[in-house]
């Protein structure tokens, strides 16, 4: 069950008298509760009819303005900071480069793709030998043995 807040409570919250933990609690209360979003929205209406009127808006608002041109100029000035020659693009471009010729004129590419090419060449080599292949190879050895053995007892 939910408690509601009378208007006293919500005219205290918008006058700022209450402590942090209670504004808390009433913040967080009137996400969940549509009634006492009315009833502070009444009390900010109430609120609204003791604050001074302005009596020359278009100064007040220019002098809003001028505020926060002058913040956004600050703001800019900030952002303008010059980044160290380090931190540029061009600098990483530069070292990329530079370390590509270097790895090339010390035949590092050379040496990958030689290496590539044996590994390609043996994967090609496995994989064209079929097991009837292996099989014919290996009696042809199997027959060549015999063959030799005989003509060595022959020759003694």
């Amino acid at each position: 069950m939910t408690t509601h807040y009378s208007i006293d409570h919500w005219m205290k919250y918008v006058k700022d008298e209450l402590n942090d933990t209670e504004r808390v609690l009433l913040e967080n209360h009137l996400y969940t509760c549509d009634q006492c979003l009315e009833l502070y929205i009444e009390a900010v209406d109430k609120q609204e009819e003791t604050l001074p009127s302005i009596s020359d808006e278009a100064a007040f608002m220019n002098d809003i303005m001028k505020k926060i041109s002058n913040e956004n100029m600050v703001i800019e000035k900030v952002t303008e900071k010059k980044r160290p020659f380090y931190q540029s693009s061009i600098f990483h471009y530069a070292i990329a480069a530079s370390l590509t010729l270097i790895l090339m004129s010390a035949g590092f590419f050379q040496s990958i793709i030689k290496h590539t090419d044996t590994i390609q060449k043996a994967e090609i080599s496995v994989k064209q030998q079929s097991k009837t292949d292996g099989l014919v190879d290996k009696t042809f050895a199997w027959m060549d043995s015999f063959d030799g053995s005989k003509k060595e007892d022959f020759k003694k």
